[in-house]
């Protein structure tokens, strides 16, 4: 409770912040692992616009990221699992 009786509200933290397993923002990627119907296949390169943090995707904890694709202006989401990190190019 605060000074005026009511219950504290717990606050959700800012998306902006990144949790230890997430790779940052403005990190290099490389699309992997892609399905029948995706936007992009394998290989194509991008930058990580926004760290989501942990989500939960069909039933197991991952990483979700905004990624601006080389080839398209608009961020889309991805799970952590669909990309990699790029070495250096």
């Amino acid at each position: 409770m605060n000074a005026l009786g009511d219950l504290m509200t717990p606050t959700l933290r800012s998306h902006t912040l990144q949790t230890s397993a997430a790779l940052r923002t403005g990190t290099r990627v490389e699309k992997i692992n892609s399905k029948h119907g995706d936007s992009h296949p394998d290989g194509t390169h991008g930058i990580i616009n926004t760290s989501l943090g942990a989500e939960m995707w069909h039933g197991q904890m991952t990483h979700g990221y905004l990624v601006v694709w080389d080839d398209c202006k608009a961020a889309a989401f991805v799970v952590g699992n669909t990309i990699r990190k790029v070495a250096k190019e």
